[in-house]
């Protein structure tokens, strides 16, 4: 679901991305944005997986990923929490330029960005992307075999172990087998 928001008591300043100059007071938004997210997801029987906030042209594009405990998520859920959450957001006002608000499952392929979604990862294949030790970038589709809250365990394809920090972590998701 994609709701079109703007805001038209607001200049266009900087994005709400808890990264760049502002730094403090931009994560203080984005954490507001992400409680408010929580609540409508939680309200609605479903958590909150991720949220991201990015520039996409001259919009920004809230996306909210949420997922149910115990069953897929469907487009019905989607809406009530797109709508909900819009409504919660207008009220907050926590982002200060025009965006789009986009609500949906996290995907079969969803994105491993926290500790709790390593560890949820468990036993499973993953393509992670990371920086190494010498500033080269491997990528690689290992099994996930730990998790922790600052680094995850792997075996790669040719049965190495290896740990590797997720602040060195470029991209990763969960990996499907499509064959």
């Amino acid at each position: 679901m994609t709701e079109p928001r703007a805001n038209p008591n607001r200049s266009s300043g900087k994005a709400e991305t808890g990264k760049g100059a502002a730094g403090k007071d931009e994560a203080r938004k984005d954490e507001a944005v992400v409680r408010v997210a929580e609540g409508v997801a939680s309200a609605l029987g479903l958590r909150l997986y991720d949220l991201v906030i990015r520039r996409s042209g001259p919009r920004w594009k809230v996306q909210v990923f949420v997922e149910g405990p115990d069953r897929p998520v469907t487009l019905d859920d989607c809406e009530k929490v797109s709508r909900q959450l819009s409504r919660e957001l207008d009220v907050l006002d926590p982002i200060a330029n025009p965006y789009d608000l986009e609500v949906s499952s996290p995907g079969i392929e969803r994105a491993l960005r926290a500790p709790w979604h390593w560890q949820a990862a468990r036993g499973q294949r993953a393509f992670v992307r990371f920086r190494q030790a010498d500033g080269t970038t491997r990528a690689l589709v290992a099994e996930v075999l730990d998790a922790g809250e600052r680094s995850a365990r792997l075996r790669a394809p040719d049965g190495t172990e290896f740990e590797v920090d997720y602040d060195v972590v470029t991209a990763a998701r969960k990996h499907a087998d499509w064959d």
